[in-house]
Formats: C-alpha cells, structure tokens, sequence
C-alpha cells in the first residue's frame, strides 16, 4: 500500500528568508503591523527610560507587546508557557525576530508596564472608531464576575474570631506542656528575644512565636475590615470581593464592557470590586467618553442596572437613550394594584383600603422617598398575597416618582421590549468569547490594576479577532500603514 512520504529530515535543502515561512495573510501581521504603528508613532508615551549602558540592553517595548498580544489571542497567558513557545512557535519566531525573553522578564513586564499596555488597548479602540468599524449608535453594557487569583476561602469577622479562638488555645497547650517541664513564662519571654540560644523544648518555643506572628497578623486584618467596613477578605488577594458567580460564591472581580451594535466589538472595559452593576452605568458612561471621546445614542443594559436616579441623571447629562430592563414584581403582587390620590397625598390598593403618608424624605437605595403605610391591611381579603407584616403594607413614593413611572411605561411597551432584544446579541459573545482565551484559570495577576491590565489584553485581542473576521488582510493593511496612530497632548497614567 502506498502512503504519503514525509520529507527526509537530512536533505540539505533551499535556505529561505523568516519571512517566507509566514504567509501573507497571517494575522499575526496584523498584530505586528498595529503593534510597530502604535510604538513608532508615540515613542515618547511608550519609551520612557534610557538605554542602561551598564549591563545588558533590555527588549524593546514593541517585542513584549507583540510577544503578549500574540500569547493572549491564542489561549496563552502564562509568562512560563511564553517563553517556551519563543523557542518552538514558528509564528513567535517570525513576530519577535528570533528574540527568546525569559518567563521573568516577560512576566515583569505585565506586572509594571500597565498603563503601556491601556494606552496600546486605547489608540487601537480610536483607530477602530476612527475608521468606522465602531459607529456608537447603539452600545449594549453588561458586567461579569470574574474569579481572582485567589483561595476560594475568604476571611470573615466571624472566621477570624474563630481562628484567633483556636490559635489561643493552642499557645495554651504549648505553655502548658512547657511548664511541666519547669520553664517558666519569664524564660519563654527572654527565648522570644534569643530565639535559638537555648535547645530545651526548643520545637514548642518555635511553635509558640510563629503562632503569635500569625496571631498578630489575624488581628491587623480584623482592624483593617473593620476601618473599611468590608465583610469579606482575601489574604491573597485583599481587593478582591465575595461574588455570587456560576461556580458559587468565590473572590472575584466585576469586569464591566461596553460592546458596539455595528461589529460587535468591545469600546470600552473597566474592573470594579462592587458585586453588582446597580452603580455601574454612570462610571460606564464616563469612561466611554474619556476612553473615545464620544457618547452613544442609544445604550441597553439588564435588570442589574436598574437604577432610576442614575438612568435620569445619564440621560440629562449626555443626552443619550438608556433602556434598562425593570425588575420582575413578586408573583403574589402583579395583581394588586395602587393608585395615588395627590390631593390626599395617599395611596389606594385594589382591595379598597387606603395607604396614608406615614414618613417624608425616608432614604431608601441611595434615594429619598415618601412612605405610606395601609391603616386596615389586617381586614383586607388580598392580605396574604400583599404583604405578611403585622403593621401594614408600605408604598415608597420618590421624589421624581412621575419620571419613574413614565420609565417604567417605556420600557414596557411593545416597542422597546422588541428593541431590547438586540441586549443580548451584543454581550453575551464578547463575554463568552472571552471566558474561552482565559480557560480554567481566567486571572494571573492580582489587584485591581494589574487585573485591568490582563482584562485590556483580553479586549484587545478580542476586537483584533473579530477585526479580522470582518474585514480582509490585504484591505486591513492599507488601512491601518494610512491611520495617523500619532497622540498629541498628554497621557493620564494610573499608579502602578
């Protein structure tokens, strides 16, 4: 039988340039190509320190931003894992010119060139704006819990007091055992001094000063939740956040994106530490205009976001249409109905029993509302389906009540509920996509700095993907060699 014959591994044959061993429609020469076009044109932004002329030259910026582009784009985030295929990748070979960086120089890199890597993720969002692949009419804005690089388990209050609680009993148990050997509690204090200089019990002395370091350790944490009012910690990540997520609830973070209507490509991404979005959409708002210098005319978002004040006070200011989905009613309410009387300044329920103004100005969720309170709920024949308080069923009334009311009749109407399907075709790819470079471990750094570093490598290859898809190579080039990548004026870096 015959079979198809492998070339001979020993046959001398043509030598060709690095070149031709990439073909010409490559994407990595798309990364390449933005990549030298970005560096090229703002050397000033992204070369900030001279050349050392002692020791050996470092890479160049350019090399480490193609390397980790590269590695991203296909599912490689470990600096480990990099540098071994810098040595094996015949695409690496080609886009860093036979260049091998160890895992630590790359890893270093990530850690302390962020705002390098956000200026990169910005100018390519403007040259995508810039050349109309991101129109802003329509945006769609949507949050996922992104687990830290953290353990599951995450102190508490009460965890702490637990520990600490244990952690006493055991230097108990040690100084108990160290008494019946006649060491006394003065000698003990002077070993903690001299540690080392007396060998009597010395493995129950050792025992005894690590536990108190640990001991004193527990209680800084115990002051430090407690000067910010936090309920939860992380000792491997402290600004992480107890999330409820798809695997439970694990330290994560929010990772917030704003996704374009015309190719589905990501404007815009922040990190937050607060466990839902209630409070997102201003801060998604601003820094879209700060990330692009627009503003949508149209913005979708779920339930999550449901914040009256905050959707009033984005569509003043920007002047720009937000549809937000409103919260579903208890199943036992839908078919009890309220109306206001505003001579009386009271409400009536379907059952025909009044609510009276009980309270004016009440804070409630970040707001001030009026509250009314049912003077004879305990007579009425819809009670149980209404509400199980002794004291009566209460209604909050807002301050801007008139414009909720109306919100909520937009958005319910057939019209905008058909508008509001377009939510979900917007979102949910980036962030499924997404999840599929980052694998089982999605995060690799820590913090929310160094997490928005890896999340704008996450967003950046994501919208070169679907460039790619969406517009050929050859084109793609002319467009990108003619953009002016050049940045005027000053930069705002963020602390790294």
């Amino acid at each position: 039988m015959n079979f198809i014959k492998p070339e001979d591994r020993y046959q001398i044959g043509i030598f060709n340039s690095l070149d031709d061993t990439i073909s010409r429609d490559n994407p990595i020469r798309i990364i390449n190509l933005v990549v030298d076009s970005i560096v090229d044109n703002n050397r000033e932004k992204l070369i900030k320190e001279k050349p050392s002329e002692v020791g050996p030259p470092s890479y160049h910026p350019a090399a480490m931003l193609k390397l980790y582009l590269y590695g991203y784009f296909n599912r490689i985030s470990s600096s480990r894992r990099l540098e071994t295929e810098t040595y094996r990748n015949n695409e690496l070979i080609w886009l860093l010119g036979n260049l091998h960086p160890d895992h630590w120089t790359i890893s270093n890199f990530r850690k302390c060139n962020g705002n390098e890597i956000k200026f990169v993720t910005k100018k390519f969002r403007e040259f995508l704006v810039g050349e109309g692949y991101i129109k802003l009419e329509k945006v769609g804005i949507d949050g996922s819990k992104i687990k830290a690089n953290a353990k599951r388990d995450m102190l508490s209050i009460k965890k702490i007091n637990k520990r600490l609680e244990r952690m006493d009993e055991k230097i108990e148990e040690y100084l108990n055992r160290l008494s019946k050997n006649d060491i006394s509690e003065d000698i003990i204090e002077e070993l903690e001094d001299k540690e080392g200089e007396v060998d009597i019990n010395q493995e129950l002395l050792d025992k005894i000063i690590k536990l108190r370091k640990e001991v004193e350790e527990l209680r800084n944490h115990k002051q430090l939740m407690e000067e910010l009012g936090c309920k939860y910690y992380s000792e491997t990540d402290p600004e992480s956040n107890l999330m409820k997520s798809r695997d439970g609830k694990v330290p994560a973070y929010n990772v917030q994106i704003v996704v374009d209507e015309t190719n589905r490509m990501i404007v815009d991404s922040e990190v937050s530490q607060e466990s839902n979005d209630v409070r997102q959409l201003s801060a998604m708002i601003d820094s879209l205009k700060e990330e692009v210098g627009k503003i949508p005319k149209e913005a979708y978002a779920d339930k999550g976001y449901y914040n009256p004040d905050m959707i009033e006070e984005v569509e003043r200011e920007h002047g720009i249409e937000v549809y937000v989905s409103i919260p579903e009613t208890k199943k036992s309410e839908e078919n009890i109905i309220f109306t206001y009387d505003k001579e009386k300044d009271e409400y009536e329920c379907s059952g025909g029993k009044r609510l009276k103004l009980e309270q004016r100005n009440k804070k409630k969720r970040s707001s001030y509302a009026n509250m009314y309170r049912g003077e004879h709920c305990s007579e009425c024949e819809l009670k149980s389906g209404c509400t199980k308080s002794i004291k009566g069923r209460t209604i909050h009334r807002y301050h801007n009540q008139g414009l909720r009311d109306s919100y909520v009749k937009k958005i319910l109407s057939v019209e905008v509920q058909e508008k509001m399907k377009i939510r979900k075709t917007l979102v949910e790819h980036p962030f499924g996509t997404i999840r599929c470079l980052m694998g089982k471990i999605p995060l690799l750094l820590r913090g929310v700095f160094k997490v928005s570093i890896e999340i704008n490598l996450y967003t950046t290859v994501y919208n070169l993907k679907r460039l790619i898809n969406v517009e050929r190579i050859d084109n793609l080039i002319k467009r990108i060699q003619t953009y002016s990548w050049r940045t005027v004026g000053q930069i705002k870096y963020e602390p790294t």
